[in-house]
C-alpha cells in the first residue's frame, strides 16, 4: 500500500510540475498583484488576457438562465396499474387524464431587450415557459420561433436592460481552446464547468443540420440550451447533447456552433421562420474506394436523384454527378454539403465543381428556397407573438398522396402540440386549412398575415378538409 501511495504521489507531483512547465504557470506576487508569466498571457484574439476564470464567470453568468417548460401529457390509470393495461388485454376503454409535467433546461440572453436562446427540445411541447435568472427573478417567456432542424429556439421576455452575452465567431474556434459551459445540470442551479474544444464538425444524426463542436467540459441533462463560452466571454456554441453510455457525463459533449445560431436568430426575428437554400437533389457520400468503382478520380458527394423543377435540374446537374466543391470550398461530407447550401439565401448564385465520369466541370446554380415546415408565430404591431401550437406546411401533390388527401390545395397541419392553442380549438394532425373567414389560403405567408391582423381573443372560422370532408371550425386566438 505504501508503494502504491508513493507512486501515486510522485505521479501527481510530476504531473503538476509538467503542467507548470508546459504552460509557464509560474507567477510571483508583487504588491499583492499576481503577475502571470509570458507563456500564460496569449494573444487577446485567441485566449483572452489569461486564465482568469473567476472574472470571466462574473461577467457572463448573470446572462444565463434556467428554462422551465410546462407541457401536458395524457396518461391512463387503473387499479391494475400500467398505462393502457385495460385496452391492451381486455379491450376495455380506459379513462385518459391530462397531466402537466415540467422539464428544466438552460438558456441565455443575447440582447438587453429580453431575447434569449435555448434548445428546441427544451421547449418543444411547452404550453408555458418560465425563465428564472441567477438572481432568482422569474418571467414568463413566449416563443418567437423554433427551428427543429438545428434544435434551436428563440424566446423573449418583457424586460429591458438585461445582461446578455454576445454570439462569437465559431469559425475561428480551434481544437484545444479553453471553454466554459454554464447551465443547470441535473436540476441544480447555475453551474460552471471548464474544458477544451475536443473536435469540430461532428455529425450525430440527431438534427437535420449539424456541425457540432465537441468539448470535454462537463455537460449533463439540464445543460441543454446553455452557452459554451470562450475566454473572450463570447458564446461560441449552444450546449445540446452528450454521448453518455452510463447516463452521465463522460467528457463527450456537443454544442451547436454560434455561426449556425446567428442565422437562425436573424431569420426567426425577421420572418418567424428559417429560410434556407435548396438545390433539390438527393445525395450519397462517396469514399475514394466507392468513387473508383464509378470510374471517378476523387471522393465527394454523388447526386442520386434530382427533383422535378429544382434549381439543380434547371442548372443541368445530372444523376451520378460527383460534387467536390461549392464556390471553391471542398465538400467533405454529405452533411457538409447540406449545411453549405442551407446557409445560402434563395437567389444566390453558386459555382459547383463536379466530376461527370472522368471530366471535371463547373456548373453555376441559382439557389432556390427549401420547401419547409414552420412553427407559426405571427408578430402584431405591439410585437406580441401568437404561438398557435401547430406546425404547418404548404400542401402539394406529393404530400397529398402521403396523407391520402383528395386535394393538393391549402396548408397541411403536420403537428399539433398537446394542450396548445390549436389542440384546444379542435385542430388535428392531417387537417388541411383551406381558408380563413372565406379568404382562401394558398401560402404560409398569407396565413401568417391574416392571423397577425386579428385582435387577441378574436374568433375566426377555419375552412378545413378532414378525411375528405370539408367543414368550418371556430378558432379563438389567444389573449
Amino acid at each position: 500500500m505504501k508503494k502504491i501511495g508513493l507512486i501515486a504521489g510522485a505521479s501527481f507531483l510530476a504531473g503538476t510540475l509538467f503542467f507548470a512547465l508546459t504552460f509557464g504557470y509560474f507567477h510571483k506576487t508583487i504588491e499583492n498583484k499576481t503577475v502571470l508569466s509570458p507563456a500564460i498571457v496569449k494573444a487577446e484574439t485567441k485566449s483572452g488576457p489569461g486564465f482568469d476564470f473567476v472574472s470571466l464567470v462574473k461577467k457572463v453568468k448573470p446572462a444565463v438562465v434556467k428554462v422551465i417548460s410546462e407541457s401536458i401529457v395524457e396518461r391512463g390509470g387503473s387499479m391494475f396499474g400500467g398505462d393502457g393495461f385495460l385496452e391492451r388485454f381486455f379491450n376495455m376503454p380506459q379513462e385518459r387524464r391530462q397531466q402537466r409535467v415540467a422539464g428544466v433546461g438552460s438558456g441565455f440572453f443575447i440582447s438587453e431587450d429580453g431575447y434569449l436562446l435555448t434548445n428546441y427540445h427544451v421547449v418543444k411541447d411547452a404550453v408555458k415557459i418560465k425563465i428564472v435568472t441567477d438572481e432568482g427573478k422569474e418571467f414568463t417567456a413566449r416563443k418567437i420561433g423554433t427551428d427543429p432542424k438545428t434544435d434551436l429556439a428563440l424566446l423573449k421576455i418583457k424586460e429591458k436592460g438585461l445582461p446578455f452575452i454576445e454570439l462569437g465567431d465559431s469559425s475561428k474556434v480551434e481544437v484545444g481552446e479553453w471553454v466554459l459551459a454554464i447551465g443547470n445540470p441535473l436540476n441544480q442551479d447555475l453551474t460552471v464547468t471548464s474544458g477544451i474544444i475536443s473536435a469540430k464538425g461532428r455529425q450525430l444524426g440527431i438534427a437535420e443540420y449539424e456541425d457540432f463542436l465537441q468539448t470535454d467540459a462537463a455537460i449533463n441533462r439540464g445543460n441543454s440550451g446553455g452557452p459554451l463560452i470562450n475566454l473572450l466571454g463570447k458564446v461560441i456554441g449552444i450546449n445540446s447533447a452528450i454521448l453518455a453510455p452510463s447516463g452521465g457525463n463522460v467528457g463527450i459533449g456537443f454544442a451547436i456552433p454560434s455561426d449556425m445560431a446567428k442565422r437562425v436568430v436573424q431569420d426567426l426575428k425577421s420572418k418567424g421562420r428559417v429560410v434556407r437554400g435548396w438545390l433539390g437533389v438527393y445525395i450519397q457520400e462517396m469514399s475514394k474506394q466507392e468513387a473508383k468503382e464509378f470510374d471517378l478520380p476523387v471522393a465527394g458527394v454523388m447526386v442520386a436523384k434530382i427533383e422535378d423543377n429544382s434549381p439543380a435540374g434547371k442548372a443541368g446537374l445530372k444523376r451520378y454527378d460527383l460534387i467536390t466543391e461549392v464556390n471553391g470550398e471542398i465538400v467533405k461530407t454529405a452533411a457538409d454539403l447540406r449545411t453549405k447550401i442551407a446557409n445560402l439565401n434563395p437567389g444566390d448564385t453558386i459555382e459547383l465543381t463536379i466530376f461527370r465520369e472522368d471530366s471535371k466541370k463547373k456548373i453555376v446554380v441559382t439557389v432556390g428556397e427549401a420547401p419547409d415546415t414552420e412553427r407559426f408565430v405571427a408578430e402584431g404591431d405591439d410585437a406580441r407573438a401568437l404561438d398557435l401550437g401547430m406546425v404547418l406546411t404548404k400542401n402539394n401533390p406529393s404530400l397529398a398522396r402521403q396523407y391520402e388527401l383528395k386535394t393538393s390545395e391549402g396548408l397541411i397541419v403536420r403537428q399539433v402540440e398537446r394542450g396548445g392553442i390549436a389542440d384546444r380549438n379542435g385542430i388535428q394532425e392531417g387537417d388541411v386549412i383551406l381558408a380563413i373567414n372565406r379568404a382562401a389560403i394558398d401560402s404560409l405567408e398569407k396565413f401568417r398575415d391574416l392571423i397577425a391582423k386579428k385582435e387577441p381573443g378574436t374568433t375566426v372560422f377555419l375552412f378545413i378538409n378532414r378525411f375528405g370532408y370539408e367543414s368550418l371550425i371556430r378558432f379563438t386566438l389567444p389573449e
